[in-house]
């Protein structure tokens, strides 16, 4: 299987306003939306573009092809549980380990159960995968 270059990858920028950071969100949403209803065989920028209500030149400035927009939404979902995990943790010092544990416990699954048909882990690495690419985000410079 091929793996894909790690720059292909990278989004193209990082959104800085409010307004660019709805749009990269509402470009996420989108994505799974089409992942869900369509699959990933039928996921297309121009697909996610229409869902998101941008123009598919909006979602290039972001993302330089769907490869890229995948690992981009597999990042942002793992930061949000990390996230979530380390708010936990910050929260129960001072707790003893009956109760640290079932706080942390509680935000990983609380996090990782938002969306409940996107439950499992690493869904959207698995999507990602079936593209024949197999690094992991955090592995991407």
């Amino acid at each position: 299987m091929k793996t894909a270059d790690t720059n292909s990858l990278r989004p193209r920028k990082m959104p800085r306003q409010a307004r660019s950071e709805a749009t990269v969100a509402a470009i996420y949403e989108a994505t799974i939306q089409v992942l869900l209803t369509q699959g990933l065989r039928r996921l297309t920028t121009t697909r996610v573009a229409e869902r998101a209500g941008v123009s598919v030149g909006t979602l290039y400035q972001y993302f330089p092809n769907k490869h890229a927009l995948l690992y981009s939404l597999l990042e942002h979902h793992l930061n949000d549980v990390a996230t979530k995990v380390e708010s936990a943790c910050r929260d129960c010092r001072g707790r003893n380990l009956n109760g640290v544990t079932a706080s942390i416990v509680h935000a990983y699954m609380s996090a990782k159960t938002d969306r409940t048909q996107c439950n499992g882990v690493g869904w959207p690495y698995r999507q990602s995968h079936q593209l024949g690419h197999h690094r992991c985000v955090g592995q991407c410079p």
